[in-house]
């Protein structure tokens, strides 16, 4: 049982799409290809790659044992360069999980300039709101909002996030903009899905006294981008991160209030799995976000 030559020939199956194909480009004969794929199945207890019409291509399970197939021959490739002085290049998969308001606006022009100066590296960034398993699910890091207690993860502090309130110039001109917290009772607010009672809110205030006020729920989505849209359209009062409505701040369709007032304080985090170090191709570029957000916030004041 050769696995190393069974992963190979499994990769290239998926890759190409058919055991002809991937023989080709191994230089074997496809018998040899099709009986290593066949050797593997058997040996996992498990179906990996089904035949249609349209080719060979990967189960459910198949398209996960792929992703973590990749992964190592990458990491394999890294090593075998790092060894012989050949490691001015990376190549592989980087698969990162973040929050879709910091991907969009600031995780993806970073993975951007990074692919185009190596070519040879594939992003999977996973942006939904879900928490997802970085273990078993494969990622090299996610980036997260809040303390993580799990032991089987590292976390590292990235930046102190700045969550702000905020309106329509609109909304604001109609309901009144607030001089101190206590204003807002029972203001519409448009509120992220989490916890029992999302549109209670505790602010503390310049003097370090902790107010809280309730405020009435008009928009409930688990989705920031809905909840910024749904405020510059002039539907309540928005309690979102600096990172993700900066933007619209800045731009006037979001006015900002009660400024020097603090809100929910927690940190950005990168978190990874303690078991695994990170390839090169991931390390390289969490140090790039290290040096772009590490320490202070890249936003201005709430």
């Amino acid at each position: 049982m050769n696995r190393f030559a069974e992963i190979e020939a499994f990769v290239a199956v998926i890759e190409t799409g058919s055991f002809s194909a991937a023989a080709a480009r191994q230089g074997v004969a496809v018998s040899a290809v099709s009986r290593r794929v066949d050797e593997m199945e058997a040996r996992l207890d498990v179906k990996l790659t089904q035949r249609s019409t349209r080719g060979v291509q990967a189960t459910e399970k198949g398209r996960m044992y792929y992703d973590r197939c990749l992964r190592l021959l990458s990491d394999l490739t890294e090593a075998d360069n790092a060894i012989a002085g050949l490691d001015g290049s990376v190549s592989g998969p980087i698969r990162i999980a973040c929050p879709p308001a910091f991907g969009l606006r600031h995780l993806a022009p970073l993975a951007n300039a990074y692919a185009a100066a190596n070519p040879g590296v594939q992003f999977d960034i996973d942006m939904g709101d879900r928490a997802v398993d970085l273990v078993e699910e494969g990622f090299d890091f996610a980036i997260r909002i809040g303390n993580t207690d799990d032991p089987a993860l590292i976390s590292e502090p990235l930046f102190p996030v700045q969550y702000v309130i905020t309106a329509s110039p609109a909304f604001w001109d109609e309901y009144g903009r607030p001089g101190k917290p206590e204003d807002l009772k029972e203001a519409p607010a448009i509120v992220f899905k989490t916890g029992s009672d999302p549109a209670r809110w505790r602010i503390t205030c310049p003097d370090n006294r902790t107010v809280e006020v309730r405020l009435s729920r008009r928009f409930v989505a688990n989705n920031g981008e809905i909840l910024i849209e749904a405020a510059r359209a002039g539907l309540g009062v928005c309690l979102e991160p600096r990172y993700a409505c900066d933007d619209a701040i800045r731009d006037g369709s979001l006015e900002a209030v009660l400024k020097g007032h603090r809100i929910d304080e927690r940190m950005v985090e990168l978190v990874r799995p303690s078991a695994r170090p990170l390839s090169r191709r991931a390390g390289d570029f969490a140090d790039i976000l290290r040096e772009k957000f590490g320490g202070a916030a890249a936003w201005g004041d709430g």
